[in-house]
């Protein structure tokens, strides 16, 4: 693994632990048993509408210059085995052992996203998912 994708994986990595855990911060304050739970799935949906994005944009891109790589049914199957593997990553890995090194470390580093930030990401994400797809 080069340095540049070490970097991008750890800055990626960083940052969506830091969205879990203002998501669950926020999240702990009203609703304490749900909120391992939730931040979770916040996290997998903004890692859904970036794969959506980025996914959109390969698409038209490979449209642009002609190329036909997948079909709509394999297009279909591999969106839905990402998200399947999007969701389980999460799963696997916000519970348990890693949950309770995030934890740790937050009382290290206790920078929070506020709520309008934590709600702003996936809606600007799936905004621009789909100005992309509405594009040439």
């Amino acid at each position: 693994m080069g340095l540049s994708q070490a970097f991008f994986y750890i800055f990626l990595m960083d940052f969506f632990d830091s969205l879990y855990l203002s998501v669950f911060q926020h999240i702990k304050q009203r609703k304490p048993k749900l909120a391992v739970r939730w931040s979770s799935l916040y996290v997998s949906l903004v890692q859904i509408a970036l794969s959506l994005v980025l996914g959109i944009f390969f698409i038209k891109f490979a449209m642009q210059i002609k190329l036909n790589i997948l079909d709509d049914t394999s297009l279909w199957i591999l969106s839905i085995g990402i998200v399947g593997f999007i969701l389980f990553k999460n799963w696997m890995s916000y519970n348990g052992k890693k949950r309770a090194v995030l934890m740790s470390k937050r009382l290290k580093h206790s920078k929070t996203h506020s709520i309008l930030v934590l709600i702003l990401i996936p809606i600007s994400l799936f905004s621009l998912a789909f100005i992309l797809s509405k594009a040439a």
